[in-house]
């Protein structure tokens, strides 16, 4: 069986399967009715009409009209139409999908009819952060005052893309959570490819259609949309008849003949399926009058009110601001026709990361303190694949880099020397940041981001573990996506030289919660990997191998005279009692820390510690203390969690990203700042996990390592 999540096997969403249900109901006879995405107010997610005439009502596409059918002959760019919801992005990806017929087939599988078998289930699939995903749905519709209250068909009797809606709508959260996007997010959920935007001034008229023919022949989706100056230009009809701030799905291109002058035209498409362009080349426009009709019949001129259109080329550079394009393999986003079958294939390397406050968020460059907390992605490139005279600027997947974040960073000048030998053959590498989960329910809340490439210098490539402060303070990055921007994704296609680089993906500001989806594409041959090495414990030789103080060894020694019981040992009040008489104030340890530590110790299950045991700890526990003083800035028994691992470094132990990021989760989650209890906790839960790894015998988790053991347990 293919791997799960593959188009082939995609992950049932909400454990629906499609193939069960279906069953169940065509044996029992019933309709199948989905109680995950129930036909209530919940799914809807928009206000409640006051007036009882407008209530909404779920019905099912026979109890709309008699002779429903989920498509009418085949389906095309004019069988979806917007309903009440701002939802115009989505249903411009979707009229661009049905354009490519194989990628269709993806979203919405064949097979499935209002008739033969049917059972009121349907089932659609989405990519999402790298997995292709099958939602399953009823048939049962919102309904206000006799008509469909979202997507319809120009077709009043075919519901297809009012059931592709109601499936991603379910995916989101609810129907109201559509509202309000950007096409690129469609674009990419439709097809799994990498979406960027196009300025229409970035090139000559001639040279933009040029380059939408070529992206449309490689099965790319595009559309484009008029930027709006202000929230109150949203909505509003041009003289040419075209609205602002609204998705339009480009969904051909092609020239006529007028005279003896060659015209270049584009065709769109308003998801409304009415208010149409009236400009030249308009359905109504004369200039039909001087082409002849077979190449009228060609172009499938229909002079009808139905939101498609063509339009001259260099008043669509005039109108529109932006073209939006998604290609499905980065060679399809270079915009050019091309017949080189040599081009070497791409390898995606993907990587599901997370920003934890206190751990691994540690926002922009403005940050220096904190910004290498942030996750870091290793790429090796060694394979070649194109020289200095195929490749000219990089690009981006906006306009500029912004306001620059990387003021403070000390860096030596570039020499001329240096300039000139980057006259040599580099790799070509596009990377894309997607931030996950942030269109939920009846909320929008993108976070501002971003991510960094660095290249790593010889000495430090064998290095384990993750770059430190000391590096990004003193190293510009070699390449960025661009300014921080509030979207779902940020992208850019780079060339850089052979070499071993990281890539940082970060929030602007620090702690903010939030998980997102990082792939790479190379050229095949080169290396990606998230920075990860094995756990290493030193804790023995670096804090338990000092000597006891004289005076600790009195102080033990007189406190089991006067404290310990008939078997000389001290229970955990009594270590307790012992342990604070000899730490700081700000450093005194809670009870409960203090039966961790007797636990941790061979007591042979009593919880109780003999004199050696607790001179042992006690020593530990002030080595722990000076290791935390470095730390601790305003001496008041806390420091920031950032600098957990650089504590634990101190202490001889050394863990990566993925460990550390499960610590704090397990030893500080939700809290400012790390108190010297909960260091002393997590030292003492690792030191009994090394332990028990090192006694282990089982072979199988042996051979898995210290690091899955780690993450396995640290979480009981």
């Amino acid at each position: 069986m293919s791997e799960l999540g593959s188009f082939d096997n995609p992950v049932k969403f909400k454990d629906q399967d499609y193939d069960v249900l279906l069953q169940k109901c065509i044996k029992s006879a019933v309709l199948f009715s989905d109680t995950v995405f129930a036909a209530n107010q919940s799914s809807l997610g928009i206000p409640v009409d006051p007036d009882p005439k407008k209530a909404v009502k779920w019905l099912r596409p026979k109890e709309i009209t008699s002779n429903a059918v989920f498509v009418e002959g085949t389906m095309g760019t004019t069988d979806i139409c917007q309903g009440q919801l701002g939802n115009c992005w989505l249903l411009a990806a979707l009229s661009c999908l049905t354009m490519h017929p194989t990628l269709f087939v993806k979203v919405v599988p064949s097979g499935q009819s209002l008739s033969e078998s049917y059972a009121g289930i349907f089932r659609f699939r989405f990519w999402q952060y790298g997995e292709w995903v099958e939602v399953v749905v009823d048939d049962r519709l919102p309904v206000r005052e006799g008509r469909l209250l979202f997507s319809y068909s120009r077709t009043t009797n075919e519901f297809w893309s009012a059931l592709v809606e109601k499936a991603y709508a379910k995916l989101i959260g609810s129907y109201g959570s559509l509202k309000g996007g950007i096409i690129s997010e469609g674009m990419e959920d439709f097809t799994g490819g990498i979406a960027y935007s196009l300025h229409v001034s970035s090139r000559p008229p001639r040279m933009l259609w040029r380059a939408i023919t070529a992206a449309l022949a490689r099965s790319s989706l595009l559309s484009c949309f008029i930027q709006a100056a202000s929230v109150k230009e949203i909505g509003s009809v041009t003289s040419e008849g075209l609205i602002k701030g609204h998705a339009y799905a480009i969904t051909d291109t092609d020239k006529v003949q007028k005279a003896s002058e060659e015209v270049l035209l584009l065709r769109l498409r308003n998801p409304w399926g009415f208010v149409e362009y009236c400009g030249p080349w308009s359905d109504k426009c004369q200039d039909w009058d001087f082409i002849d009709d077979a190449q009228k019949a060609r172009l499938e001129l229909a002079k009808v009110e139905d939101g498609e259109f063509w339009m001259g080329i260099e008043d669509f550079c005039r109108l529109f601001n932006t073209v939006e394009m998604c290609s499905v393999n980065p060679d399809s986003m270079s915009g050019e026709a091309s017949d080189d079958t040599d081009t070497p294939s791409w390898t995606l390397s993907s990587h599901q990361g997370t920003w934890v406050p206190m751990c691994s968020a540690g926002g922009s460059r403005r940050y220096p303190r904190s910004f290498w907390k942030n996750p870091q992605f290793q790429m090796i490139l060694s394979e070649k694949d194109v020289d200095e005279h195929d490749y000219g600027e990089d690009e981006e997947g906006e306009e500029g880099d912004g306001e620059d974040d990387e003021e403070g960073v000390v860096v030596a000048p570039v020499s001329k020397t240096e300039k000139q030998g980057e006259k040599k053959k580099k790799c070509t590498v596009l990377v894309e940041l997607l931030q996950k989960y942030r269109r939920q329910k009846d909320k929008v809340h993108f976070l501002y981001i971003a991510f960094h490439i660095y290249k790593v210098p010889l000495e430090l490539q064998d290095k384990p573990g993750s770059l430190d402060q000391h590096f990004f303070s003193n190293n510009r990055s070699v390449a960025r996506s661009g300014k921080y921007r509030s979207i779902r994704s940020v992208w850019r296609k780079v060339h850089l030289e052979p070499s071993s680089y990281v890539i940082v993906a970060s929030t602007y500001r620090p702690n903010q919660q939030g998980e997102f989806f990082l792939r790479v594409y190379t050229k095949t041959g080169n290396i990606q990997g998230f920075q990860d090495f094995p756990c290493t414990n030193n804790y023995s030789v670096v804090v338990m191998s000092k000597p006891v103080l004289p005076e600790d060894l009195f102080r033990v020694q007189k406190w089991f005279d006067e404290k310990a019981g008939s078997d000389d040992r001290v229970n955990a009040v009594q270590f307790m009692n012992l342990v604070n008489s000899v730490l700081e104030k700000e450093y005194e340890l809670p009870l409960e820390t203090c039966r961790q530590l007797i636990f941790g110790e061979d007591t042979g299950g009593r919880g109780r510690l003999n004199r050696a045991q607790a001179e042992k700890l006690l020593t530990s526990l002030r080595n722990l203390q000076s290791v935390f003083f470095q730390f601790d800035e305003d001496s008041s028994g806390t420091m920031s969690p950032f600098e957990l691992s650089l504590a634990l470094n101190a202490a001889g132990v050394e863990c990566d990203n993925v460990v550390l990021q499960l610590l704090w989760e397990r030893f500080g989650a939700g809290e400012q700042y790390l108190p010297f209890c909960g260091f002393v906790s997590c030292v003492a839960r690792l030191q009994v996990l090394f332990d028990l790894f090192e006694s282990e015998t089982n072979p199988e988790l042996k051979d898995k390592g210290i690091n899955a053991w780690l993450l396995k347990l640290l979480a009981v």
